[in-house]
């Protein structure tokens, strides 16, 4: 049995991720998170309710020699020892020195309103708000010697370095319900406005009550789901979800989105384009406002019944790269190869689109 610690990122990461006990010999043990936590509002149920003691718990601290590997989480903004997200990142790495860890990067060396690409990465001398000079490391002296997994093969471009691991779901949990005209998109409220596109996402708001008098939905600035059950029912209603992003890898609401049938409103940034052919299982746009409400416009009013048909050839491809199965191998891989001393290594050029 390989032991895993964890600690909690994000609810859907880790939902997926518990399940690879259900199929392999490895046990979780995960840090209790005060911060970051399962609550009954969590967009993904507790992992208890299904993961037997023996393959999950939770414990209060790190014990030395009690595990195999460390599952860790970062993003760009953990470049910044000033910021607090990423503090339990740094403490936990220099707390755990007797096993190997795994890295999961979620983002990119994006973050054009605080910092350069370079100094993201390499780290150098800022000013701070006062004018005063303070060096920040960059994640490559942050992450070191670890084993960085990416969750694209974009962002290991971006990066220079990394292992890409693309997220996998169970298709069967997302509901796929009779189709409202009604074009719905996801993003937080706030922050890293470059990297998700914030800004196109509000001219194309704007642009759609100009046009035609209906805004997108917007999770969860104009609707909050209260459970994983209200973001099931609103996803598998919905005809049309917009998926704007700059460079934020593999949206992981874009995929629910294309399992839950929805037609795909896509940016070609990323990987999309290694999976989306325009008009036939999605649409792929430019970062044009108008073309996005014009897009939105004519799906809607117009071609209802073949912007379904669109959706559900959207869920075939989603089912046949984005699935558990595939993921969980892949997740193994990587774990076991990790643990062991023989970390796995990318080629640079097969993907998993290409079988």
């Amino acid at each position: 049995m390989i032991r895993i610690f964890g600690v909690v990122n994000h609810t859907g990461n880790q939902y997926e991720m518990l399940k690879l006990a259900q199929h392999y010999d490895v046990k979780f043990s995960y840090l209790e998170n005060n911060v970051r936590r399962w609550t009954k509002a969590s967009a993904r149920p507790e992992p208890t309710d299904w993961l037997n003691s023996d393959q999950f718990e939770w414990v209060t601290h790190y014990e030395p020699g009690k595990y195999d590997v460390a599952i860790l989480h970062t993003d760009q903004q953990h470049a910044d020892p000033a910021i607090g997200k990423g503090q339990l990142y740094r403490q936990l790495n220099e707390l755990i020195q007797d096993i190997p860890k795994i890295v999961i990067n979620h983002g990119t060396p994006m973050w054009d309103e605080m910092f350069t690409e370079d100094i993201v990465i390499n780290g150098g001398e800022i000013l701070d708000r006062k004018g005063k000079p303070r060096q920040l490391d960059g994640m490559k002296k942050i992450l070191g010697d670890n084993f960085m997994v990416t969750n694209s093969y974009h962002a290991v471009d971006r990066w220079g370095w990394g292992y890409p691991l693309i997220h996998g779901m169970t298709g069967s949990e997302w509901w796929d319900l009779p189709k409202e005209p009604r074009s719905l998109v996801q993003l937080s409220p706030a922050g890293l406005d470059k990297y998700y596109n914030r800004q196109l996402l509000t001219y194309i708001k704007s642009y759609c009550k100009e046009k035609f008098g209906a805004m997108p939905v917007h999770i969860p600035l104009d609707y909050t789901p209260n459970d994983w059950d209200e973001q099931r029912d609103i996803l598998g209603r919905s005809l049309l979800f917009i998926s704007q992003q700059f460079d934020s890898p593999m949206s992981r609401g874009r995929t629910e989105a294309m399992l839950s049938g929805c037609c795909i409103l896509s940016s070609r940034h990323d990987d999309a384009e290694r999976f989306i052919e325009n008009g036939v299982n999605g649409f792929l746009l430019p970062d044009n406002p108008i073309s996005y409400a014009d897009t939105i416009n004519q799906l809607v009013n117009y071609n209802y019944k073949q912007t379904v048909e669109i959706g559900q050839r959207g869920k075939e491809t989603a089912l046949k790269y984005f699935n558990t199965e595939r993921y969980l191998k892949d997740l193994y891989k990587i774990v076991s190869g990790v643990a062991s001393g023989n970390p796995p290594a990318w080629d640079g050029r097969s993907t998993i689109y290409d079988s």
